[in-house]
C-alpha cells in the first residue's frame, strides 16, 4: 500500500513546535501503522532559519514528486513573498484531501484563500482543518490520525508525546476538589456560582451572611483555612475548569466569565491551583477521551 504523504510547509520559524509538534504525531504514527510519509516543503525553495543559527533544508513545493494527501501549513510570516506558493496552492488544492493550518493569521488566509477559525483548538470544515498554533497544532494532528487510524493508535501517540498527562496523579492535585466543604463555604458557594462574573469582596461576603467585615473573615478563615479571597479564586478556577469539560466556549470566554480577568490571568492561576495551564487541562481532557474509548 502506498503511504499517505503528509507535507508540512513552513511559513515561519517563530515555533518550532508549529511544525515538529504535528510531524511527530504523523511520523509516531507511520511507525505503529507504516502508513505516512512526512516531508517538510518551503515555500519559496530557499533553507529556512530558525532562530538566527539554526537551519532546515526543506523541498520546494514544486519539486515535490507524487501526491499530496495532507497539507499542513505553518506559520505566520507576512513580510515574505510567498507568491510562488500561493500560486502552487490555487492550482492544487482540489487535488489534496487535506489541508490543516496551524497558527496562520488572517492576512495570509486571505492570500490562500481559505477561511480560519482560531476560536477552538481545532474545528473543520469540508477538506479544511484549522488550529489555533503551537500545541493546538498537535491535536489538530491526532484528530487526523484518529480519523485515518483509529482511536488505538491516536492514543498511542498521544501516550508517547504527552505521556505525563495520562499520569498526572503523581504530581497534580485532583480536579475538582479545590474549595472547602465547610458548612459557611459551601453556603456562600451556592451564592457565588452564579456571580463569579461580579465585583466579589470580603464587605460583600459578610453581608450575605449578616456579618462584620471583620468577624466574618476571622471565623470564615478559621473554618476553611484559607483567606476569603484565596476561597473566591479558587471557586473561579474550579468554575472554569467546567467549562473546559463542558467544551463549548473559548478560553477567552471562560476567563471573563468566571471573573479570571483574561487569557493571562485565567493562565497563572490554573498553574497555581492545577500544576497546569487551561490549554493543557483541555488536552488533558481530550486525552483521556482516548484512553476512555480503548
Amino acid at each position: 500500500m502506498d503511504k499517505k504523504k503528509i507535507a508540512i510547509v513552513v511559513m515561519s520559524g517563530n515555533f518550532l513546535m508549529d511544525f515538529a509538534g504535528p510531524a511527530d504525531v504523523f511520523r509516531h504514527a507511520g511507525m505503529l501503522r507504516d502508513m505516512y510519509e512526512v516531508v517538510l516543503l518551503s515555500p519559496d525553495g530557499k533553507p529556512m532559519n530558525l532562530f538566527g543559527s539554526l537551519q532546515i533544508n526543506g523541498t520546494g513545493s514544486t519539486e515535490l514528486d507524487g501526491p499530496i494527501d495532507t497539507l499542513m501549513i505553518v506559520g505566520n510570516d507576512q513580510g515574505s513573498n510567498y507568491e510562488q506558493f500561493y500560486n502552487w496552492l490555487a492550482g492544487t488544492h482540489n487535488q489534496i484531501r487535506r489541508i490543516g493550518t496551524v497558527g496562520v493569521g488572517n492576512h495570509m488566509v486571505e492570500k490562500l484563500g481559505l477561511l480560519l477559525n482560531k476560536n477552538y483548538f481545532h474545528t473543520r470544515d469540508g477538506q479544511l482543518y484549522t488550529s489555533g498554533g503551537v500545541s493546538s497544532g498537535i491535536d489538530l494532528a491526532l484528530a487526523m490520525v484518529e480519523e485515518d487510524c483509529g482511536r488505538g493508535v491516536a492514543a498511542d501517540v498521544a501516550r508517547k508525546l504527552i505521556f505525563f498527562y495520562l499520569n498526572r496523579q503523581a504530581y497534580q492535585v485532583q480536579f475538582g476538589a479545590l474549595v472547602d466543604a465547610s458548612p459557611m463555604a459551601m453556603q456562600l458557594k451556592e451564592w457565588l456560582i452564579n456571580r463569579l462574573n461580579e465585583p466579589l469582596n470580603v464587605t460583600r461576603l459578610a453581608e450575605k451572611l449578616n456579618m462584620s467585615a471583620r468577624n466574618f473573615t476571622r471565623v470564615f478563615t478559621r473554618q476553611t483555612g484559607i483567606s476569603p479571597a484565596k476561597f473566591i479564586e479558587k471557586l473561579r478556577v474550579e468554575a472554569a475548569s467546567r467549562y473546559i469539560e463542558q467544551g463549548d466556549l473559548p478560553l477567552e470566554q471562560i476567563a471573563v466569565q468566571c471573573g479570571l480577568g483574561g487569557w493571562v490571568s485565567m493562565r497563572r492561576l490554573f498553574l497555581r491551583h492545577l500544576m497546569l495551564t487551561p490549554s493543557d487541562y483541555k488536552r488533558f481532557l481530550k486525552l483521556q477521551k482516548y484512553e476512555n474509548c480503548n
